[in-house]
């Protein structure tokens, strides 16, 4: 589950995003909760468009479970270290300032469980008094059921529709995603089911709990959903 089929047209599809905006927001909450941090790794870092930008303020490093994402996020920052693994079990053997996962990539983890894990995860990389963020997906009550979604990229030599409907299985999203590609060399449709978690702040809680962090809640977030974040005790 995830976006291995679709990994070279990703950017394109995802056009709409402003990086730029969402990366000084996370720079900015940096600046506020963790003022000197020189070290982050951001999990579920897809084709490196955060890493990109933050590579010029902290020594960053990027996680991800694809490995055809991580080849074009190797392309984008070269040099930058680079993991292939799951965010609900990853040992990286070392310790950080700053642990992000941005773009509401938490949802992958899906379950309550998985969450929990998750959470662990990354509270075992922050150095003592560093900063966690996460992004939420949608809650159980926010997220809509039986809308149909329309997204396109339109260029010289390549058009993209990619559509969806939302579903949903007790607190798991489904989106079957399909997408038409065309380009010069023809056109292909591609299918990605991907199935993700509907968690509340109680869910959050629970997990950033079993990790013995303190949960504070950011309303507005990188792109006003929201975010969860917590210092790590010192020790």
């Amino acid at each position: 589950m995830s976006y291995s089929h679709f990994a070279e047209f990703y950017d394109a599809a995802h056009h709409f995003k402003n990086y730029d905006a969402e990366a000084a927001y996370v720079t900015s909450f940096i600046d506020g909760h963790r003022s000197g941090a020189k070290t982050l790794l951001e999990v579920a870092c897809g084709s490196g468009q955060f890493l990109e930008r933050l590579q010029a303020r902290y020594a960053v490093e990027g996680l991800d479970i694809t490995p055809e994402m991580l080849a074009i996020a190797a392309s984008r920052v070269p040099g930058v270290p680079l993991h292939e693994g799951d965010m609900k079990r990853f040992d990286l053997h070392r310790q950080f300032d700053v642990v992000c996962c941005l773009f509401r990539s938490i949802a992958f983890a899906q379950t309550r469980e998985n969450l929990v894990s998750a959470v662990r995860c990354m509270a075992a990389h922050l150095a003592p008094g560093g900063l966690l963020l996460v992004e939420p997906f949608f809650t159980p009550e926010t997220y809509w059921v039986d809308r149909v979604t329309l997204n396109e990229f339109k260029s010289d030599e390549l058009k993209i529709a990619w559509m969806y409907v939302s579903e949903r299985e007790g607190n798991v999203a489904r989106l079957n995603n399909h997408f038409l590609v065309g380009t010069p060399q023809g056109v292909r449709h591609v299918t990605e089911l991907h199935e993700l978690g509907l968690f509340d702040r109680a869910d959050f809680q629970a997990a950033f709990d079993a990790a013995g962090l303190d949960l504070n809640y950011e309303p507005e977030g990188p792109t006003r959903i929201g975010m969860y974040w917590a210092v790590k005790r010192a020790s």
